[in-house]
């Protein structure tokens, strides 16, 4: 199993920070009785968001993991084998 680099890891660290760092922000200016329903709606936009960098993230670590200890496919009928040059991929989801 491999494991994330140092910097993803720090990255990852200091987005979580921000984003607790925010949840205080949001009880602490909380209408009275309405702590709950607004960390709700705290964590339902912005840690959607969070979660899906988190994995952007991740998915680029390995693919860009993969792409450097890969051997470059070959072709089957000639034997030859045909590297592109490494390439950051932007995933697009919802």
């Amino acid at each position: 199993m491999q494991s994330e680099s140092p910097t993803v890891r720090a990255l990852l660290h200091a987005r979580l920070d921000a984003l607790l760092n925010e949840c205080n922000l949001v009880t602490a200016h909380a209408d009275y009785g309405q702590t709950l329903d607004d960390m709700e709606e705290f964590f339902c936009t912005k840690g959607r968001q969070f979660l899906h960098d988190t994995f952007q993230e991740k998915l680029q670590e390995h693919i860009d993991h993969t792409e450097a200890v890969s051997e470059p496919p070959s072709c089957p009928d000639c034997k030859k084998t045909h590297s592109h040059e490494k390439k950051t991929k932007n995933i697009v989801s919802r």
